[in-house]
This record gives structure tokens, sequence and C-alpha cells, in this order.
């Protein structure tokens, strides 16, 4: 296949699966399919057309509700600003059609257009902004692999006002790039980003952040694997058993000696791993990686499945949060098979699973077999 064909493949089918999601989740076919979108409209504040972070308070990070308001301010109605913010999700689509195509490009693979019709494109593209995310993380990876490394900060950088996650990213790329000059560049280029988001918000409305961070800190565990280990979704030893597991799985994927792409990947997957919030919709942001990476193993698909069913079965309980229903089996299933993918693609960067502990305790390990 030429390169162009391959560039129109991609962008087109990244296009058509987002173009389904736009339709399951529209007001038109009657499906009932919920999304995050259809349930932001319901607020007051967002049928007015106020400014969120100024005249009301919005759970997201600064972009992801101009975002919002810009869909409310140009559709007007109901119809005209889920129509806005489907047009955006195309134009996000093709942004990451274009960039998996280039990204495959430099890796020497070759780009299947399958990949964009996993389910978490199709269930979840047009749902809530993580469509977005996963264009910028993809973006910022794609300049930085081709040298480009003040245009990826500016990525990175609208990756963490958009959804936070993307921050993680910034060890790793720091590592890529080594050289004191170009690390201390582009953290300030990612700063000046934030900045730029943030400091109105903290001038004019510093309330908006304090009640951002209290808004979370109250959250109760969602679609997390250990909550069938505490039982209680609020238990705050949870969160903590959380974090713990968050942070030891993060500095190993900083420390693994794998290509820069499986390292990004596995930096975003460890943070799901231990996150008390793992919303089915986060998958959508490590699509383009599965895409890149050329990953075919049967973990993958069924991580798909299983995230997919968490929303398709969330209404068919009264208590879809608490252990023992059906969506809370999906995600455990879920959580379980990107597990298993992390390993599959630990053992696709030349790596053993013993090599994921730390070195002391391989050495222990290997001390003990010797007898």
């Amino acid at each position: 296949m030429r390169r162009e064909t391959s560039l129109l493949a991609a962008a087109a089918a990244s296009a058509s699966a987002v173009f389904l999601s736009f339709m399951i989740h529209s007001p038109w076919l009657g499906l009932n399919v919920y999304s995050d979108i259809a349930s932001f409209w319901i607020r007051t504040p967002v049928q007015q057309g106020l400014v969120p972070y100024f005249q009301y308070f919005f759970e997201y990070p600064p972009l992801s509700g101009y975002l919002l308001y810009f869909a409310r301010i140009v559709g007007g109605d109901y119809d005209g600003y889920y129509t806005v913010f489907g047009l955006m999700s195309l134009a996000a689509a093709v942004g990451i059609g274009w960039s998996c195509w280039r990204v495959t490009a430099l890796l020497g693979r070759r780009l299947d257009p399958v990949y964009f019709f996993l389910p978490s494109i199709i269930v979840y593209g047009v749902y809530n902004f993580d469509l977005f995310n996963a264009l910028f993380i993809i973006l910022s990876l794609q300049f930085l692999l081709e040298g480009r490394k003040d245009v990826s900060a500016l990525w990175l950088g609208l990756s963490v006002v958009l959804k936070l996650v993307g921050g993680l990213l910034l060890p790793v790329y720091l590592l890529e790039l080594r050289k004191t000059k170009d690390m201390t560049r582009y953290v300030l280029i990612v700063a000046a980003v934030v900045a730029f988001f943030y400091l109105p918000i903290a001038v004019l409305n510093p309330k908006d952040l304090y009640q951002f961070y209290t808004y979370f800190r109250d959250w109760g565990l969602e679609d997390a694997w250990y909550l069938w280990i505490f039982l209680d979704p609020f238990s705050a030893y949870a969160k903590l058993f959380g974090f713990a597991v968050t942070v030891l799985l993060l500095a190993r994927a900083y420390t693994l000696k794998v290509p820069l792409v499986h390292k990004v990947f596995l930096t975003l997957a460890a943070y799901l791993l231990g996150a008390y919030i793992y919303a089915p919709q986060f998958n959508v942001m490590l699509i383009p990686l599965v895409t890149v990476l050329v990953v075919e193993k049967p973990s993958l698909y069924l991580w798909e499945v299983f995230n997919a069913f968490i929303i398709l079965t969330w209404f068919l309980v009264p208590n879809p949060t608490s252990a023992g229903t059906l969506p809370q089996a999906m995600a455990l299933l879920r959580t379980g098979c990107l597990a298993w993918l992390c390993l599959d693609l630990v053992h696709a960067a030349g790596l053993k699973t013993h090599d994921l502990l730390p070195a002391r305790l391989r050495s222990s390990l290997a001390d003990f077999r010797n007898g």
C-alpha cells in the first residue's frame, strides 16, 4: 500500500469509528446509550451558556471545560451542542489517524486501520474528552520521535490541561532528552502552557482550584480492581493502597529499559492499574499507542471487550459502583487483561517477566535458586 493510500485509510478509519460513536450516543437514533456529553447538558449552567471555572464549577481541567463551552456557544440548543462536539471529535479522529500514520512510519511498521475500530473508540469516542487527550498524547510522542521537542512539549502541556494524566509522561520524555538544556526547555514550555490556562483561574477564582481538589478527594472508587478487596468505595485505606500501587508501578515503568513507545504505554497503564478512578473511557488514550505498536495479542481484545461492557451493563443494576455487580466484574476482568497486555508488551520489548522485579530482588531470587 502506498504511503498516501495508507494515510487516507488511517484517517478514514479513525473518522468512521468516531462517527459510529457519534451516532450511537446521538439524540436522533433513540438508542439511549449513555455519554458524559449528554449528561453535561442537563446541568443548568451549561444550558445557560455560563463560563466554566469563573461562573460555575466544572470538575475537569480548564481545556476540557472550554471545549464544552465552545460547543454550547456555537451549537446553541442541545442538537447543535452535540453536533459541534461531534465535529470537533471527528477532527480529533482525523488527527489521530494522521499521527499514528507518522509514528508507524518512524518505527518502520505498517499501520493497520482496523485498530481504530476497537470497542472503546466506538463506545467512548464521543463520550467525554478522552479522544482529545489521545490526540494530544500521540502528537506529543510523534513530535518527540521526530526531534521537534518544542512542539512535543506544547502538545504534552495541552494534554495536562485537558486531563492531567499526561503529566505522568514528563519524566519519560525528559529521560529520553537526556541533555540538561533540552530538559529545561521542555519543562518550561509545558509549564508555560499549564500556566496560561490555570493562572487566570488562580487569580480570579482561586476557590475553584480548591473545590477541584476536594471534589476528587471525596470521590469514591470508580471501577478500581481493589474495590473487591476493600468493598467500601469510600474507604480511605483503599485509596492509600491504590496510591501506593500507582507509585510502585510508575517507578518501575520509568526505569524499564524498553523503547520509548512501549514506555509511554506502560507508564499510562501503570497509572490505570493503581488509580482509584479508572473510568472506562480512559482506555481511549491508549488506543493510538496499541495501534502504532501493532499489538496482536488476545489480551488486547479481551481488555477492550470487557471495558465496553462496563457502561453497557451499568444501568442494569441499582448500584453499579458496588463490588459483586456485573459492571464491577467487567471492570475487574478489564484490569486483569490490561496487566496481561502489559506483560505481553514487556515480552515484545525483549524482557522477561522477572525483569520487572527490582534488581536487588532479582539477585536475591537468583541466589536462592542457586542454593
